[in-house]
Order: C-alpha cells, then sequence, then structure tokens
C-alpha cells in the first residue's frame, strides 16, 4: 500500500500540521507524509488555499484530515459541514482519514475510491483500552469499510500498551495503533517494531495525549531500525 509515492511496507512518520511553519519545519525534521488537521486551522474558510500552498511548501503526501469533536478534534460547525469541507480538500490530498463511526464515513470513502486515493479509517477512545478481543474488532471493521484501520486508545497502565502491542503484532497489515497518554508514549515508537504502518508527530505543540516530535521520532527509529 502506498500514500502518494511513499510505501508503507516500511513504518511511516507522519507530521501533524496545521500551520505552513508546521509543515516546512515537519519536512525539515524528517517526516515521510504530512496530517493536515484541516480542525486546527485558523481559517477554515480558507482549506483549499491553505492546501494548495501545502503542496507549493512541501513534497510530501498529504493526508486530509478534519477530526471530529466526538474523537479529539476542534471542528465546530455541523457534521455534515465538516464532511463537506474534508471532500472539498481531497482533490489535493494523497489520502483521507475519516472516523469509523462517522455518519459521512461512506461518503468519503466512496470519493476516496472514485479519485484514488486511501482511506485511513480511525477510531479513537480517549477513556480507556478496550479488551484485545474489542480492539481486533475494531480493526476488522475498520479494515472492511477502507484501506488502512487506525486505532489509538488511552492506555491507563503498562498492560494496556502490551495489550495494544500485542494486537498490533496479530492483526492483518496495514494497519496504525497508538496508545495515547503517558503511559503511551513510548507506543509511538514502540508499535512500528510490532507492525504500525505509521506513526504521528509534532513539530511545536502536541496534538493528540503523548504525541512525541517527528524529530524525536526520527531520531529514535533510525536507531532501532537501523536506517
Amino acid at each position: 500500500m502506498k500514500i502518494g509515492d511513499v510505501n508503507l511496507l516500511v513504518p511511516r512518520i507522519v507530521g501533524v500540521v496545521s500551520t505552513i511553519d508546521e509543515v516546512i519545519n515537519a519536512e525539515k525534521a524528517g517526516a515521510d507524509l504530512l496530517e493536515v488537521r484541516m480542525d486546527l486551522l485558523d481559517r477554515i474558510e480558507d482549506v483549499s488555499q491553505f492546501f494548495k500552498d501545502v503542496r507549493r511548501s512541501s513534497s510530501l503526501p498529504i493526508i486530509a484530515t478534519n477530526r471530529w469533536s466526538k474523537e479529539g478534534g476542534s471542528f465546530t460547525g455541523s457534521e455534515q459541514e465538516r464532511i463537506s469541507v474534508l471532500s472539498s480538500a481531497m482533490d489535493l490530498s494523497d489520502a483521507v482519514d475519516i472516523e469509523l463511526r462517522a455518519a459521512g464515513r461512506d461518503v468519503v470513502i466512496e470519493k476516496a475510491k472514485k479519485q484514488g486515493i486511501p482511506s485511513i479509517i480511525s477510531y479513537h477512545d480517549f477513556d480507556k483500552t478496550p479488551s484485545k478481543e474489542q480492539m481486533m474488532r475494531i480493526l476488522e471493521e475498520a479494515r472492511s469499510a477502507g484501506d488502512l484501520p487506525k486505532l489509538a486508545v488511552m492506555a491507563k497502565s503498562p498492560g494496556d500498551v502490551l495489550q495494544l502491542l500485542e494486537v498490533t503484532l496479530q492483526a492483518q497489515k496495514p494497519l496504525c495503533t497508538i496508545a495515547m497518554g503517558t503511559l503511551g508514549v513510548h507506543s509511538r515508537i514502540i508499535a512500528p517494531l510490532y507492525g504500525s504502518a505509521l506513526t504521528y508527530g509534532h513539530t511545536g505543540k502536541a496534538k493528540a495525549p503523548g504525541q512525541l516530535s517527528v524529530s524525536e521520532l526520527r531520531g529514535t527509529l533510525d536507531i532501532l531500525l537501523r536506517r
């Protein structure tokens, strides 16, 4: 599987961005891909222009995301508006992220198929880490809906992280898994060693609990993967 010209056969670092400075810094720090968080943009009405500016500022493939408020996002409009804004940027993107439980999920997935770009089907649990059986079911459901399932859960104990890593190792690939929170910080480095295709980093301020910087991820993964 590829996003743009980036093959996901090896773990890739995604720089999470919402400003052009972050775009430039993410590429300099060693990101392989960019996730444009549309819900964090200063002016959501200028989304198409922002994506064009990203294209001019960086050669990295773009994942379009307009995160649902129920799963940690900041978009303040209606769900119909959120899906419409997300869809408007897909012509300028190399992949799209849509939540598994979003009402407009299938509309986004169908457009992605028509455009020939992969869909990342995401599920975030900010309260807990579900059981291994539940996590496997979530990943299977997400895979049946789109191309790449993404599961992010809140780690309340080291055992939660171990459960997520076991699921990562056993589940069908490609996939993305993350243990959020202080106890899950190391999962952002370790999960790629167990089969997670993507790990997400910031270039200034964390966009999710426990998120590391792109430079921290790059330096550590280069050592562990001996690149």
